[in-house]
């Protein structure tokens, strides 16, 4: 019996003498639209994506694992000084890249100097400032050592991020924009940004021994909820990495369908410049935080797949998270701020929006209603999924927004440090960005946390962000895929496992 096909999916059965067995291909759906502004180049990731093409084209030298904790991958061990402030990775021996050339410390060094080069223009350098980029150094093919500008207790998991997927040293930004070479399980055979699907196939070098399991994967883009649901049902992709916690009925009641889930640090919110009227004035900041009942928002776009957020990035059962929860709402509360910033009529505001992300549409038709009564009249515009992350976020001073699961510094740093390229709010305060600085290099435990905790208060009190609810990342496969399992860092994807079974 040759290769025969389930569902459209070629699987490989016994060949019969002669023939020639037909690969499998894996088909992926994510759910973010990235048009031409999409990349296979890790230095400047910014969706879903992106992260999905790095996670099959890519490794890194540590991961999260699901706790976020750091996890070795290219990285075989590491170790510090006594101070945190000199790191020593050993490196996984026999590691070629995708084609054929060794993996060796020259490739960590030149991926890490690259990506803080302020000609690069990443915003991992704001994430990976405290590294001395001429302090990376080879001691040997498989050790390197990096100095760090001061210490950093947590280094191995500031560094497990989504831009620091090792690269072969000597691509230039342009061949890796879209034809990265990297240790990953698949390299790339098509990616022409703007067009579907991306085409991956295995790599014959890679170091995990018999893996991975498909010849090929075929990754496309369906920005609709509706349509990956659709889309999955009918057969026509196995894997969708993102789906929406609500309106899942019909893939519950499928036989032929797994439902995933797992509880993350992923957020909803609104995000509002602080540098520019009327949102520079911290009455006006706090006032929109006091008309949000954020219960409502749980119920209205995660249900029971996440919890409510208070303005920090960090959840409470996360490392360093805050246990209290400080806002209620409070109308009567919220007018007499904004009375006292000079709005006692109320305010108008410009709130942008798309179906960019799952939720938020949601979140702006909720704020509308529940600003209301506080006398804040919201104008709801709704931009374009494929640019709203392109051309209305980061340039837009009120804005619908989410960001990804990370462990606590780096969403601390990536998002609120006054050097952060990805700063959606301005908000800039030096005393946070001492604390942050702080708590990285304090070796004991206990005043690291508060040290965390005193520069989340910080965010709660006087920034810029709406941080409403924590959503759980819920994806879904077909149900013959195997090897699969969603990870509450959004972005990370670990496909070199994946099966398709035949009966």
């Amino acid at each position: 019996m040759g290769a025969v096909a389930v569902g459209g999916v070629a699987v490989l059965g016994s060949a019969s003498p002669g023939a020639a067995a037909r690969p499998t291909t894996l088909r992926v759906a994510t759910g973010e639209t990235d048009g031409v502004k999409g990349t296979l180049d890790p230095a400047y990731g910014n969706n879903d994506n992106d992260a999905a093409r790095a996670s099959l084209v890519y490794e890194r030298l540590v991961v999260p694992d699901e706790a976020f904790a750091a996890k070795p991958q290219l990285a075989l061990s590491w170790k510090p000084d006594a101070t945190g402030q000199v790191w020593t990775f050993a490196l996984r021996p026999d590691v070629k890249f995708q084609d054929g050339t060794p993996f060796t410390a020259k490739d960590v060094i030149y991926t890490f100097r690259r990506l803080i080069d302020p000609k690069t223009a990443s915003a991992a350098a704001a994430v990976l400032s405290q590294i001395d980029p001429d302090g990376i150094r080879a001691l040997d093919d498989h050790t390197v050592e990096f100095h760090l500008r001061a210490p950093v207790v947590e280094f191995p998991l500031q560094i497990a991020n989504r831009f620091t997927y090792i690269v072969r040293a000597g691509q230039s930004s342009d061949e890796l924009h879209t034809a990265g070479i990297g240790t990953g399980p698949f390299k790339v055979e098509k990616y022409v940004p703007g067009e579907e699907p991306t085409i991956f196939v295995k790599n014959e070098y890679y170091w995990k021994p018999g893996l991975p399991n498909v010849d090929r994967v075929e990754l496309r883009a369906i920005a609709e909820p509706s349509s990956r649901i659709a889309a999955l049902l009918a057969n026509q992709v196995d894997i969708v990495t993102e789906l929406p916690a609500l309106g899942l009925q019909r893939l519950e009641a499928s036989p032929d369908v797994k439902i995933q889930s797992a509880r993350t640090s992923f957020w909803h919110g609104l995000a509002a410049f602080t540098d520019v009227p009327p949102y520079n004035d911290v009455r006006v900041r706090k006032a929109l935080k006091l008309v949000v009942n954020r219960e409502q928002y749980l119920k209205a776009i995660v249900g029971t797949h996440g919890s409510v957020a208070y303005d920090t990035p960090v959840p409470p059962w996360q490392t360093y998270g805050l246990p209290e929860k400080p806002f209620k709402p409070d109308i009567e509360a919220a007018k007499k701020l904004l009375a006292e910033a000079g709005h006692p009529d109320g305010i108008d505001l410009d709130l942008y929006t798309s179906a960019a992300d799952v939720g938020l549409i949601q979140l702006a038709t909720l704020f509308k209603a529940q600003a209301a009564p506080a006398g804040i009249r919201v104008n709801i515009i709704q931009a374009p999924a494929a640019d709203y992350w392109s051309n209305i976020w980061l340039k837009k001073p009120f804005v619908a927004t989410g960001w990804n699961a990370r462990s606590a510094d780096e969403a601390l740093s990536l998002e609120f440090l006054s050097t952060a390229e990805w700063n959606e709010t301005h908000w800039r305060n030096k005393e946070f960005d001492d604390l942050i600085a702080q708590a990285r290099k304090t070796l004991d435990e206990g005043a690291r946390t508060e040290l965390y905790h005193k520069a989340q208060r910080l965010i709660q009190e006087d920034g810029g962000a709406l941080i409403l609810i924590y959503a759980d990342t819920v994806g879904a496969t077909r149900a013959n895929i195997q090897g699969y399992r969603v990870h509450p860092q959004k972005i990370t994807h670990d496909f070199s496992e994946v099966s398709i079974v035949t009966a």
